[in-house]
């Protein structure tokens, strides 16, 4: 099967893979508020004194019981499509009150900064299908967009985001529990928003990008 594949120039597993077979359509609203990313990333807690990349694989602490362990963690985060600038918390679930009270807190800080959160896009969890979430949105006049079902590249923006926290806040040291990690988190947005830079906004920073489209009392 193999043989016949490569004679046919469709041999490697890209020809075949939905997700690489077609050109990414990349774009960038034209300006910043036009499209607010949501989304939601769930990470394993630290115990207190560390888990097991500190102690090592099979390390279950002292307390080794199920309600002893540290849990889940979820990250829900909002970034506007066109600067890239990012709101963050870390909550403990991902329910339907959790997301609608988040994207009230999120709208008011987007608003802080100069930025007017026209549309907001997520994927169909169910805590963006509840009718809070639709209420909280239209709370601060936001339209509810869905991504495609099946086709999460549409919320690609908000997903390289959480990528970007794994590798360089949650796993880049090892934590000695919850709290501190936690603690840590803002610092590393502040980070993000401000001094990271990226090669998709031509190597500035979040913050530059917005400074250019926001007026002058706003920067």
């Amino acid at each position: 099967m193999q043989s016949i594949l490569n004679r046919a120039g469709e041999g490697r597993l890209n020809r075949g893979d939905r997700a690489t077979k077609t050109k990414p359509c990349r774009y960038v609203r034209d300006h910043p508020g036009d499209l607010i990313h949501v989304d939601v990333k769930k990470i394993a807690g630290i115990p207190d004194g560390g888990g097991w990349w500190m102690h090592g694989r099979g390390y279950r602490g002292e307390k080794a019981t199920k309600a002893g362990r540290a849990g889940y963690r979820y990250i829900h985060s909002a970034l506007d499509d066109h600067s890239r600038i990012v709101y963050s918390e870390i909550l403990d679930n991902e329910q339907a009150k959790t997301a609608a009270d988040f994207w009230k807190r999120a709208a008011g800080w987007f608003e802080s900064i100069g930025i007017k959160c026209h549309r907001v896009i997520t994927d169909n969890g169910s805590c963006y299908r509840s009718g809070l979430w639709y209420k909280a949105c239209k709370a601060t006049s936001t339209e509810v967009k869905k991504t495609r079902v099946r086709w999460p590249q549409t919320n690609g923006k908000v997903e390289r985001f959480h990528r970007i926290l794994l590798e360089e806040w949650a796993y880049i040291c090892p934590w000695t529990s919850e709290t501190e990690r936690g603690h840590a988190y803002q610092g590393f947005i502040h980070f993000y928003n401000h001094h990271r830079s990226h090669g998709s906004l031509k190597w500035a920073t979040p913050i530059e990008v917005l400074k250019d489209n926001l007026p002058e009392e706003h920067t």
